[in-house]
């Protein structure tokens, strides 16, 4: 029972769930790869993510200490410019980072940066992409540059695009 937990309500707190499996306590470990491992133009496999729900708005806000009502309040979101609740950007940009450690292991960025074209709520579902568009070799090892994307999975419109660049041994 160590990796599930007692739920009592759903996101919309109308449905009974009992026990719910704990997808976060699972450790995935992906050994690091090495530079001479990783060819340019590789692409990184595809990651979904979602559909993205309240609640991991919530708990962002909780771990970013962002408590704008824009990313938690209903009523306030749909009176502003937003037109209704909205994910955080920087979540977002973790999920970018997250699809490429799941390619290249723990690698350490030299560089993150990511731009947000378009809102996403709770509900979307994400698929993120990523490509090696740059292989510099070094003294010891080399820099990987990635361009990165999140589309929605329904529309493929994009959200957000990042650019990461990696050193790697």
């Amino acid at each position: 029972m160590q990796n599930y937990y007692y739920d009592t309500y759903i996101e919309d707190g109308t449905t009974r769930q009992g026990l719910r499996e704990t997808g976060y306590r699972r450790t995935v470990s992906n050994p690091l790869k090495r530079f001479s491992d990783v060819a340019q133009g590789a692409v990184l496999p595809v990651l979904e993510q979602g559909p993205i729900t309240r609640t991991q708005c919530v708990k962002y806000a909780g771990a970013s200490y962002d408590f704008n009502p824009i990313h938690h309040d209903e009523e306030f979101a749909r009176k502003s410019l937003a037109g209704g609740i909205i994910a955080h950007g920087m979540m977002i940009m973790g999920y970018l980072g997250k699809c490429a450690t799941a390619y290249l292991g723990t690698a350490k960025f030299a560089r993150f940066t990511s731009r947000n074209v378009a809102m996403t709520r709770p509900g979307d579902t994400l698929i993120i992409e990523g490509r090696v568009v740059e292989r510099t070799p070094g003294s010891r090892g080399g820099k990987l540059h990635l361009s990165m994307t999140a589309k929605d999975k329904a529309s493929g419109e994009l959200r957000c695009t990042g650019e990461i660049w990696v050193e790697l041994e």
